[in-house]
Order: C-alpha cells, then sequence, then structure tokens
C-alpha cells in the first residue's frame, strides 16, 4: 500500500452532509412548482392567442354575441370553464376595430401547503379584416 493511498485529504471523505440533501430537496420543489404553475401559464397564453385571432372576426358577418361564443368555446377547449365566465369578457366593435377585454383569477396550489392565485387579464385590440 502506498503512503498516499492511506492519507485522507482535508474535505475529501466522500461525505455528502445535510447541504446536499437541502439542494436537492429546494430542486425537487422547485419542479414540483414548475409542474403546478406552467399549465397555467400555457392556458393563459394559448387563450390570449385565440382572443386575438376572433378580435379580427368581420364586422359585418359575426355579431358581438357570436364573438362571446366563439369565445367561451376556447375557454372551454383550454379547460378555463371554472375559472372564466361569459360576463368576465367585454366586448366592443367598432368601425375599423375590435376590443375584447377579459380578467379573471385562478388559484392554484404551488407546492403543498402553499397556494397563490394568478391574475390574467387579456386584452386584444385588432384592426377588423372585411
Amino acid at each position: 500500500m502506498d503512503e498516499r493511498d492511506s492519507v485522507v485529504r482535508n474535505g475529501e471523505r466522500g461525505e455528502g452532509g445535510i447541504q446536499g440533501f437541502i439542494w436537492l430537496a429546494v430542486f425537487a420543489l422547485m419542479l414540483y412548482a414548475g409542474w403546478n404553475v406552467i399549465p397555467i401559464y400555457v392556458a393563459n397564453y394559448n387563450l390570449a392567442d385565440k382572443v386575438n385571432q376572433i378580435a379580427r372576426s368581420p364586422r359585418g358577418q359575426v355579431k358581438d354575441e357570436q364573438i362571446l361564443d366563439l369565445l367561451m368555446k376556447e375557454v372551454r377547449e383550454n379547460n378555463l370553464d371554472p375559472y372564466i365566465e361569459r360576463s368576465c369578457f367585454h366586448v366592443t366593435t367598432l368601425e375599423t376595430a375590435r376590443r375584447i377585454t377579459c380578467e379573471y383569477e385562478r388559484a392554484q396550489k404551488v407546492v403543498p401547503g402553499v397556494a397563490h392565485t394568478f391574475h390574467f387579464t387579456l386584452s386584444a385590440d385588432q384592426p377588423l379584416i372585411y
């Protein structure tokens, strides 16, 4: 046996210690929080994209009530119907543009024991296609 093999270097004993466990726990909580929160933002982004598309609908062919029907269809497709009602949308159609606004809140458990209410505001102001 070589003398170098028997010498234990300071700080190189192969022990992980409590600090490694704490970092692992923090990393696991961050992954869990992301797993719970990211789908909320994805659903909101998808709805905002559809609201912009619907806002461009022709004024003469699509009335405001039909716009609300299309919006609620998108709400159901994105599984947001527990959070958004028809009355949350405000549609204003002018001569050359349409404005759609919506505000809603969504409560979600982020990590065990911690819940957060996310507030979203959608707004689309698009020129009308004739």
